[in-house]
């Protein structure tokens, strides 16, 4: 009579494996990591030349419209000439180079790239409150947010004076969609750029800067 013999562990370890695939429970998702997206600041320094003193417009004064404060542009708000000052910087990303899992991947390109989930802290130290930042996503050369080929991803919500906030960033529809276009091609480096218009009536005392740090984590398979 043939005695059948047990399996050793090694051999049923290997079973157990095969069983598993046979079965599906291992996930084809074997090869998905997630990592932090490349941390950027963006920093905007309270603007200069702006008039010390108050220019009074409007009802009662003989400017019916505001004249330039400054190197700026200006409307009669409030009965006071206010400039409107835009402030924009960009930074670039290259996820091949800056998240420590791409930069030995042999290959330019991600099966699936997803962006799950996109932050801010904005730290403002100026005397004035800093309205919504809009956020865009664009190729290496470009960064000016007027340019037709830069997109608009998300948006930072407004912080008062002096105040310090933080949370998801507000995503336009079809973020995500943007975000693929180009971290699929995770060794292609694109911009973030960061842009806003600060209000602020002649006379007020400028000083101090903002800071803006975007950070987030990403999912794909290698």
């Amino acid at each position: 009579m043939t005695r059948m013999r047990s399996p050793t562990p090694v051999h049923l370890a290997g079973l157990l494996i095969l069983g598993a695939l046979g079965c599906g429970l291992i996930s084809s998702d074997i090869t998905k990591v997630t990592f932090d997206l490349p941390t950027k600041h963006y920093v905007f320094a309270a603007p200069a030349g702006l008039p010390a003193t108050k220019v009074p417009c409007g009802a009662g004064t003989p400017l019916a419209t505001c004249p330039a404060v400054g190197a700026y542009t200006a409307t009669c708000d409030d009965n006071v000439c206010t400039a409107h000052v835009p402030v924009q910087t960009s930074q670039t990303v290259n996820l091949k180079s800056e998240v420590p899992q791409l930069s030995s991947v042999n290959t330019q390109t991600l099966a699936d790239i997803t962006l799950e989930r996109m932050s801010y802290t904005v730290v403002n130290s100026t005397t004035v409150a800093i309205p919504t930042i809009d956020l865009y996503l664009a190729p290496q050369n470009v960064t000016d947010p007027a340019d037709p080929s830069a997109k608009k991803f998300g948006t930072v919500p407004g912080v008062a004076a002096g105040m310090t906030a933080s949370g998801d960033v507000v995503k336009e529809p079809g973020a995500d969609d943007l975000f693929i276009m180009y971290g699929h091609d995770f060794g292609t480096p694109f911009n973030f750029i960061a842009a806003t218009t600060v209000v602020i009536p002649s006379g007020t005392q400028v000083s101090g800067m903002v800071d803006v740090t975007i950070s987030g984590k990403i999912a794909a398979k290698l």
